[in-house]
């Protein structure tokens, strides 16, 4: 018998024995809305996926072509950065989930996020409807004419290349105004000749001794794997700490590392973000990819994930292993910024954005099926693609009213839960 919240307690337990009080906070971000409630528990969605009595099929079944997925796909996960091409891209920004599977796990998630994000808009039912029409429309539309034609393969959204949709646009042009030093700046202080990052009850935090020291360690392993020869003191550390960010991952170790970069004294410092790789919890409910070799490789394995996915890359983008664990890293970079889905002013806009974002997903699935099954369609599921999008639709109006239910069972729940000591064990 399912039970959301013995499944949200089972699979934090390992986090909240580390920090009871990061576990707090991420049980607080998750009772925030329904919305922040699926991209916190995507091991939930990992779970229920494999449950025939949770699922149409033959949406999402176990047989049937399998390639490269994302894993956790949600609107919050896309974003803007600096690349090594010198140019702001708009992208998928996040793949810690990253697993494989059949494309529809990413199709229909991502759908599902359509309707809880515009649910937290208060966008009316026909207009949450209309946009993941929207969206699995354009993802269809991009993955068709790339089998047929092998375009898109290389769709980018960047400066040279922004779009026509304004939101997205004028992000990828307000991110690239800004200035590193001035960005250095803002998150830094001087104390006793020292430049230190701001510490934040909500953002940066002190780490314990023996966390910064595997900091110190990772940051040495990186500078092995990835040196950078015409800058002599690059790595040279400065500061270390904490960082909360985002839902789901709060609870793994997660470092940044302040070095000097381009030049510390003119503030071109580089902050460097190393993540602690776990096994997706796809995997892990399939039972495979969780033995220790498996771990130390993870990181690895992720960031080369990242790398065929992407547009264009971070320049600082990699990983790093401190004995039996990995770490994903990339620079926590100045350009970076995501679209406030919730505060675009109307239900035509937010759709417009999520046609984007499914674009980039179907690019990335394009690629990802020319890797594993070469450019032809091996999709029967394609080929009624009003058939299918009714079946997607259908998954997400379900799950989605599944996740309200676990949220408001978890909103009631959260005096117990806010006792981590005693569930943690």
């Amino acid at each position: 018998m399912r039970d959301s919240l013995e499944e949200i307690k089972n699979y934090n337990r390992p986090f909240a024995r580390r920090s009871a009080e990061l576990m707090r906070f991420k049980i607080a971000r998750m009772a925030e809305s329904p919305f922040a409630f699926f991209r916190g528990t995507f091991h939930l969605f990992a779970r229920d996926v494999l449950e025939p009595s949770m699922v149409a099929p033959p949406l999402l079944a176990a047989e049937g072509v399998e390639m490269g997925l994302v894993g956790d796909i949600h609107s919050e996960n896309y974003g803007t950065y600096k690349a090594e091409d010198g140019l702001i891209h708009y992208d998928i920004n996040d793949f810690d989930e990253t697993t494989y599977g059949r494309f529809d796990f990413d199709v229909c998630r991502f759908a599902v996020n359509i309707v809880l994000a515009a649910q937290e808009r208060h966008d009316a039912l026909n207009d949450q409807v209309s946009s993941v029409l929207a969206g699995l429309g354009s993802y269809l539309q991009t993955l068709q004419v790339n089998f047929k034609k092998g375009k898109f393969i290389d769709l980018d959204f960047s400066e040279k290349r922004p779009g026509d949709v304004a939101a997205i646009a004028q992000l990828i042009a307000a991110k690239a105004m800004v200035k590193r030093s001035r960005f250095i700046a803002d998150l830094t202080e001087d104390k006793n000749g020292q430049r230190l990052i701001k510490r934040s009850l909500v953002k940066y935090f002190n780490l314990s001794d023996d966390e910064k020291s595997q900091a110190q360690r990772l940051v040495a392993d990186f500078q092995q794997r990835f040196p950078q020869k015409d800058i002599k003191d690059f790595y040279d550390v400065h500061d270390i700490c904490g960082r909360i960010s985002g839902i789901g991952s709060m609870g793994r170790y997660r470092y940044v590392v302040l070095v000097s970069g381009k030049g510390h004294a003119d503030k071109r410092d580089v902050l460097l973000e190393f993540k602690e790789a776990r096994p997706s919890a796809y995997d892990t409910y399939r039972e495979r990819e969780t033995s220790a070799e498996a771990l130390v490789q993870r990181a690895e394995k992720v960031i080369a994930y990242q790398r065929l996915s992407q547009a264009a890359c971070s320049p600082y983008m990699g990983h790093a292993i401190d004995g039996a664990a990995s770490f994903q890293v990339r620079e926590i970079s100045p350009h970076a910024d995501r679209i406030d889905c919730k505060g675009l002013k109307s239900a035509g806009q937010f759709s417009e954005v999520i046609k984007v974002q499914a674009a980039i997903l179907a690019r990335v699935h394009a690629r990802s099926f020319a890797r594993s099954q070469g450019p032809s369609n091996p999709l029967p599921e394609l080929a009624d693609t009003e058939r299918f999008q009714q079946r997607v639709l259908a998954f997400a109006l379900g799950y989605a009213d599944v996740a309200q239910r676990d949220w408001t069972r978890f909103v009631a729940a959260r005096a117990e839960l806010d006792d981590v000591g005693r569930w943690s064990g």
